[in-house]
């Protein structure tokens, strides 16, 4: 920061950032809540697009950002020391509800970005469980190349899509009455312990979200256990996914495929971001190359109480994005223009 204060750029970002996250922008928007949304993003220059979709730019280019504005809830309240839709300006962080995940992210892919070479998609149902909208547009329109800004820094500048996710829950069940425990029966220990003896000997990323059982007033034994999981996995990988989740009964919450590039990523870019992205829902893109340019950090608190950001990370993730348009911009075009047969 300058000795004599923040630049007129730098105050312009922050009233701007604080316009967003007072607009209570929870997933998923009513029709009101989205009319305000769309209002405050005409600011910026975008336009409907779509169902819950807006744009900024030309979507005949072939450079594409895309981001989003809707956050989830802010729960629990009582966890947060202010207001979360009052963005906080505190020395060293400033502290709101979506400002890390992604709003953000968002003006900066909008700062940028050249309306007359690039598109902003900008998606206001990434966090709920929607029809995947915003999958169904890119899939449509496909652009030769998608810069994801979303997601958080860790270790790499940009990284080469997401991993795919499924949430879900095993549904651990003898089928018995729950007896009395000095009656001899069995209860559920012994399917309980084969499921987290395969979970932990297999090499699939899945971490356990929840554990519930059926509560009774008495001591009696357990017959039933639901185990809530998140597993994350790459390309290739979702055969033994599905062989895992066969050997268990099983409720799919959401099923998110990897997003990623139908061309390998350049060398210096770090592989697919384990985060998960609802540009997955519906399964690939088709689309060219997919580069992900997160500027969260870990510790920013997304989807928790007292989300935050440091305002360095905001000058570091458009620095990088800026750097990665300027290479896109100065490359040859790999096949013919990619505008033709794509006026939509």
């Amino acid at each position: 920061m300058s000795p004599d204060g923040p630049s007129p750029t730098a105050v312009r970002f922050r009233e701007d950032l604080a316009a967003l996250v007072a607009l209570d922008t929870v997933s998923p928007l009513d029709a009101a809540r989205l009319e305000a949304c769309g209002a405050e993003l005409a600011r910026h220059g975008c336009v409907p697009v779509g169902p819950g979709l807006f744009g900024y730019g030309d979507p005949r280019s072939r450079v594409w950002l895309y981001s989003h504005v809707d956050t989830k809830p802010a729960v629990p309240p009582e966890e947060w020391t202010a207001d979360p839709f009052t963005l906080r300006v505190l020395p060293d962080r400033w502290v709101g509800l979506g400002v890390s995940d992604a709003k953000f992210q968002l003006l900066n892919a909008l700062a940028a970005a050249d309306p007359d070479r690039h598109f902003v998609l900008v998606d206001t149902c990434e966090e709920y469980d929607g029809d995947g909208d915003a999958a169904a547009y890119l899939a449509a329109h496909r652009p030769d190349t998608l810069l994801i800004c979303d997601g958080a820094y860790a270790g790499h500048e940009t990284y080469a899509g997401h991993l795919g996710q499924v949430d879900g829950e095993f549904l651990l069940d003898t089928g018995r009455q729950p007896l009395h425990p000095a009656r001899r029966g069995g209860d559920v220990a012994g399917r309980l312990a084969a499921l987290l003896t395969e979970l932990g000997e297999s090499d699939l990323a899945c971490t356990l979200t929840g554990l519930s059982a059926p509560r009774t007033e008495r001591s009696l034994s357990l017959q039933q256990v639901t185990v809530r999981f998140d597993l994350r996995y790459g390309p290739g990988d979702e055969g033994r996914v599905r062989e895992l989740l066969a050997g268990h009964p099983h409720r799919i919450r959401q099923w998110m495929h990897p997003v990623l590039g139908t061309e390998p990523a350049a060398a210096g870019t770090g592989g697919p971001a384990s985060s998960a992205s609802r540009l997955g829902v519906r399964g690939p893109l088709g689309v060219r190359r997919i580069l992900v340019v997160p500027g969260a950090d870990p510790d920013n608190r997304n989807h928790q109480p007292e989300e935050f950001i440091r305002p360095s990370q905001v000058d570091r993730h458009l620095r990088t994005l800026r750097t990665v348009l300027g290479a896109l911009d100065r490359e040859t075009v790999p096949t013919a223009d990619h505008r033709e047969g794509h006026d939509r």
